[in-house]
């Protein structure tokens, strides 16, 4: 399964009702989102890509391209 960035950068816009999500926002300061939105986008990102992220991994994802790296890790891409 091929996960792209765009991908991602979608899904975390979707989530938060934003359009123009880049690779390097800040998903909390620059996109406004609080710690309730950052656990949907992480489950989002479970249910459509079939992973599982931990407490742990899910505290060191700050922007979308630390989430994209994330599930391309655990997706086994």
């Amino acid at each position: 399964m091929s996960i792209t960035l765009d991908e991602i950068c979608t899904l975390i816009g979707l989530q938060l009702g934003i359009q123009e999500v880049g690779a390097n926002h800040h998903i909390q300061a620059n996109l406004g989102a609080d710690s309730v939105d950052l656990v949907n986008i992480a489950a989002t990102a479970e249910e459509k890509y079939q992973i599982e992220i931990s407490e742990t991994d899910l505290v060191s994802i700050k922007t979308a391209a630390d989430l994209h790296q994330l599930v391309l890790r655990l997706a086994g891409s």
